[in-house]
C-alpha cells in the first residue's frame, strides 16, 4: 500500500511523525524507520489509545522508563500507551512486532500487531468503523455499542486481510474486538 493512500484517512487529525534521526540509533528495521518518519501515527486513535503524546516516555525502552532491571525490557521501545497507561511499544527482538506492556502484570506483553505499518492499518480500520456506524447508527451508535453484525463482522474480515496475526488468542485486538460484542451484549440487555 502507498504510504499516500494511508494518510487520506487522517487528514482532518494528526499525524507524528518521527524524526529519522531519532529512529536511526534505537535498532529499529529500515522499514520501520522509513514508515515512522514518512507516515507516523496519529497522536491519539480509538480505542483510547495515544502515541508520541509524552515525549520523555517516547523512543525509550520499557527498562529506561520505569527502571526495571530486567534485560528482556531493554528491547521493548516504546511509541505510545492505552488508556489504562500500559505502553506500546515496538519489539526490537522480534522483527519489530508491535506489543503492548501490562504494567501491573510486570510488563507482561501482549501481541498488538505485526509492525507499526499494520498497526496504522488497524487504527484507520477502527477509525473508519467508528465514524460509520455513528453515521448509520446515531451520534451514540458507538458510545452505545450499537452496530451491526455485519458491520463488526466488516471490520474484523478487514483486519484478518491487513494482518491476520494480530486476532489471534490473547491478542490486544482479539480482546478489543471481543470487548465490542461484550459492550453491545451490556447495552442491549439494558434497554
Amino acid at each position: 500500500m502507498v504510504y499516500k493512500e494511508l494518510i487520506k484517512d487522517w487528514e482532518s487529525e494528526k499525524l507524528f511523525r518521527f524524526d529519522m534521526h531519532d529512529l536511526s540509533d534505537k535498532g529499529l528495521n529500515e522499514e520501520t524507520i522509513a514508515f515512522m518518519s514518512i507516515v507516523g501515527l496519529p497522536t491519539s486513535a480509538a480505542p483510547f489509545l495515544s502515541f508520541a503524546g509524552d515525549s520523555e516516555k517516547v523512543l525509550s525502552s520499557i527498562f529506561d522508563t520505569f527502571e526495571t532491571g530486567e534485560d528482556r525490557h531493554k528491547y521493548f521501545l516504546s511509541i505510545g500507551s492505552d488508556g489504562a497507561g500500559d505502553p506500546v511499544c515496538i519489539d526490537l527482538r522480534n522483527e519489530c512486532h508491535v506489543i503492548i506492556l501490562n504494567h501491573e502484570e510486570d510488563f507482561e506483553p501482549t501481541f498488538m500487531n505485526s509492525s507499526v505499518n499494520e498497526l496504522f492499518q488497524f487504527l484507520t480500520l477502527y477509525k473508519k468503523f467508528v465514524e460509520k456506524i455513528i453515521r448509520v447508527n446515531g451520534e451514540d451508535a458507538f458510545l452505545d455499542a450499537d452496530f451491526t453484525d455485519s458491520q463488526y463482522e466488516e471490520l474484523k474480515k478487514a483486519m484478518e486481510e491487513v494482518d491476520n496475526k494480530a486476532l489471534r488468542t490473547n491478542t490486544f485486538w482479539a480482546q478489543e474486538l471481543a470487548q465490542l460484542l461484550g459492550n453491545r451484549e451490556y447495552y442491549q440487555s439494558q434497554k
